[in-house]
């Protein structure tokens, strides 16, 4: 079952222009009962959108030596190209990359590793393309920046009160990019697990007609995310979940493998600051009532009495938890690039799928 065009909760950029109020009420009643919406006429130039579907379909249409060259197991910063499943065959293909001019400082903390340069195939390739991602990723770092003043306005804070919660020098604030290519597979082929997004907000590009994205509503039904071309699809995370104590939530979503053709996106994961403390900058935030009254009406609604809790982790500082996670993920990356913390994750050392892969 798909998603009817009359219920997509569809926003448009250019009307916080011609009516802010209107606007952001819009916003904050999305972002309180939904948690996902389709962002459309954003300042992202239609052009680049074109140009950057495009080149996510180039960068996958290459030879499988050359996308191996940019594997993600030979970088610390776990940017580059993964595959899933077989060569022949795979069920996903991904490639990560990020800003390559904000390596950790000397002295840092080991998490500030997450972040850094990635390895690209060879340019004569794919002409072009790399630059065009470098414009995406520009062009979507200024678009959240801007939209995480909206969504602060929408949840009746100071525009700029999430600010805090990401670095002081924009130009060191590390976003992911994310490819993503779904090849046809049997029916009910899971091509990503069913999951939250662990950062604070994610603007989706699907960048093909091809079905595949599910959302889960609150009764636990799946239904799917139609294409809309010249949106994103923005979906709250875990960390603005747990900022708001819940006062937004982190939808529930998966993606089916099509039957036929291929599913292309294109994820832009905006993440806090690697030092900042979830737990801790939960409590700097206080909303006004009319805001609570609508977060109350929606637990309501759903019969939502779960008390809010964060845990452990949430103490810690952002990056390491992330950290923590991604070396939980990826075996051959901790035994490379992060010898220190290798035995806390695999006390018996790298799994045996593994072990033939250590050169």
């Amino acid at each position: 079952m798909s998603i009817p065009h009359s219920q997509v909760p569809l926003l448009d950029w250019t009307l916080a222009d011609s009516d802010k109020p209107a606007f952001i009420a819009q916003l904050r009643g999305i972002l309180i009962n939904g948690g996902f919406l389709y962002l459309q006429n954003t300042p992202v130039p239609p052009a680049l959108i074109d140009q950057m579907v495009d080149a996510t379909a180039k960068f996958f249409a290459l030879p499988a030596e050359a996308k191996d060259a940019a594997d993600m197991n030979d970088t610390a910063h776990f940017n580059g190209y993964l595959r899933r499943g077989p060569v022949e065959n795979p069920t996903r293909e991904q490639f990560n990359y990020g800003d390559d001019h904000a390596d950790a400082a000397e002295g840092a903390p080991v998490y500030h590793n997450i972040h850094g340069r990635t390895p690209w195939p060879d340019d004569a390739l794919f002409p072009g393309c790399r630059a065009i991602m470098g414009e995406y990723y520009k062009h979507l770092k200024a678009l959240s920046i801007k939209f995480t003043c909206f969504v602060a306005e929408a949840l009746g804070l100071a525009a700029d009160a999430f600010e805090p919660l990401f670095e002081s020098d924009v130009a060191r604030r590390q976003l992911r990019c994310k490819l993503l290519r779904y090849p046809a597979c049997a029916p009910s082929t899971t091509g990503f697990v069913a999951h939250t997004d662990s950062n604070f907000l994610t603007y989706l590009l699907q960048a093909s007609d091809e079905p595949g994205l599910e959302m889960q509503n609150a009764s636990g039904e799946w239904s799917a995310a139609p294409t809309i071309r010249g949106t994103f699809i923005i979906l709250v995370g875990r960390v603005l979940e747990k900022i708001t104590h819940r006062l937004v939530k982190a939808p529930m979503h998966r993606v089916v493998s099509p039957t036929k053709g291929t599913r292309y996106s294109v994820g832009y994961f905006q993440g806090v600051a690697m030092d900042t403390r979830v737990a801790e900058a939960s409590a700097k935030y206080k909303y006004p009532q009319e805001v609570l009254d609508m977060q109350r009406a929606r637990e309501e609604r759903e019969g939502d009495n779960t008390e809010f809790r964060l845990v452990e982790s949430d103490n810690l500082p952002a990056g390491e938890a992330v950290l923590n996670f991604k070396l939980k993920a990826h075996p051959l990356v901790a035994y490379k690039f992060y010898p220190a913390l290798f035995p806390k994750f695999y006390p018996d050392g790298l799994p045996a799928k593994y072990a033939s892969m250590v050169h």
